[in-house]
């Protein structure tokens, strides 16, 4: 009953908070305009993201389902990270000098094929259908995004509403991402095979591409030079303004650790309630959803919480309350109190994101926004990388150690950004 109430609770907050800031939250200008055209954006990033949250509950017993080994299964995971980290780093030249919405056209047919190769049962084509998922990610992470702040801006609104896009993607992004599990359950009863949601997932692609194809105009960032030299360019852009790398570190760092705690929260729960009760069960639907409300909190809480501080100080206090989070199964074994630890920062993932969007927003400059998104993703995919390799090397008490240690991290770069020290730090 802990779970289910907990859940319970979260899920009247997040109700209570949206119907008490419904006016300003979902009505931030009286321009009928601005709000057509991020009801527009949302509906296509929803589904796009509905897509891709059936898929997920769904990888792993389709590869069991296939016959493959644990450690099969850690392959082909490393390699859809490992295809964003390679592959997916040269998605954003290619969406800034071809155009965001070809982009988020490509991560349709991507992520489709992608969903094709899991009807195969051959090790080889799911290794493909991993490194085209990895190229869909980047997409995803990067095209959608540089497609909407250029589209707000080229249309003159005011830079400061692009903020309120942002906590909307991420406040119903997970109440999606809720629905989209017992979806994928159902498809799963009507076909009788774990390849269902799969192609459940590709419909919901098919349906996205077709909103961007009809309702959707182009934009472009650098046009002009060949990808090398935009490639470049934008390493040189990094480099040199250092709020742009401090952003990017604030992301890598944060990312990473979050990755990473997707691996570590069930055996946690799970060797925290055997050691309270041998006999009980762990419902993972319940504990997912509470994440999921949780982050969905964080985000409709984002634009009350920010209008109370500078958001790079709110950024810092993030951080540093994510590590308070990930250190309390390092001093705990109790299941309530690390469950409750895990809530708060689910809270703190959800107001995280429309907060670093909306510094991307700020610092990254339009010309090169998808490129510049793509290469601050390259450390928080190898980070992944590399925590997914040594993982089974280390005790999960070792990596929450890690994962405090990237948080503080974290909450020095925001520092950093904050008090305009950037040069001094970096150079110690």
């Amino acid at each position: 009953m802990f779970y289910e109430t907990l859940f319970g609770i979260l899920l009247s907050l997040f109700l209570a908070n949206l119907f008490h800031s419904r006016a300003s939250f979902l009505s931030p200008t009286s321009s009928s305009e601005f709000q057509s055209f991020q009801r527009n954006f949302l509906l296509v990033y929803l589904v796009m993201m509905a897509a891709d949250w059936l898929q997920g509950p769904y990888v792993y017993k389709l590869y069991a389902h296939y016959g493959f080994s644990r450690e099969d299964n850690g392959i082909l995971f490393i390699a859809g990270f490992g295809s964003s980290l390679v592959f997916g780093t040269w998605a954003g030249p290619l969406a800034d000098k071809y155009g965001r919405r070809r982009s988020c056209l490509f991560y349709s047919i991507t992520y489709i094929l992608s969903c094709a190769t899991k009807h195969v049962n051959d090790f080889k084509v799911l290794m493909v259908g991993r490194l085209l998922g990895g190229i869909a990610t980047s997409l995803l992470w990067s095209a959608f995004e540089s497609w909407m702040v250029s589209e707000h801006l080229s249309r003159g609104f005011n830079p400061e509403w692009i903020s309120s896009t942002f906590s909307l993607m991420i406040t119903f992004n997970g109440v999606v991402a809720i629905a989209c599990g017992p979806l994928a359950q159902f498809a799963t009863s009507v076909i009788d095979h774990p390849v269902a949601p799969f192609d459940l997932s590709a419909l919901f692609l098919a349906v996205g591409g077709l909103l961007v194809w009809f309702t959707w105009t182009e934009n472009y960032g650098e046009t002009k030079q060949d990808l090398i030299t935009q490639f470049t360019k934008s390493v040189s852009i990094i480099s040199g303004d250092t709020r742009i790398a401090l952003v990017g570190a604030q992301q890598a760092l944060f990312e990473g650790a979050m990755y990473t705690f997707v691996f570590l929260w069930t055996p946690t729960l799970e060797a925290a309630t055997a050691q309270a009760d041998p006999k009980a069960t762990i419902p993972y639907g319940i504990i997912f959803a509470c994440f999921m409300v949780a982050c969905s909190l964080g985000g409709a809480m984002f634009g009350s919480v920010s209008s109370l501080m500078r958001l790079q100080s709110l950024m810092r206090y993030l951080y540093l309350t994510a590590a308070a989070a990930m250190s309390t199964p390092l001093m705990s074994s109790n299941v309530m109190v690390i469950m409750t630890s895990f809530i708060v920062f689910e809270v703190v993932v959800g107001l995280f994101w429309p907060g670093i969007g909306t510094l991307r927003s700020r610092y990254i400059p339009e010309e090169y926004r998808a490129t510049i998104i793509n290469l601050i993703r390259v450390p928080l995919n190898l980070i992944v990388c590399l925590v997914l390799h040594y993982q089974g090397r280390m005790s999960e008490m070792h990596v929450f150690g890690f994962c405090v240690g990237f948080h503080v991290c974290a909450a020095i770069t925001a520092y950093a950004l904050e008090s305009k020290r950037s040069l001094n730090l970096l150079s110690c």
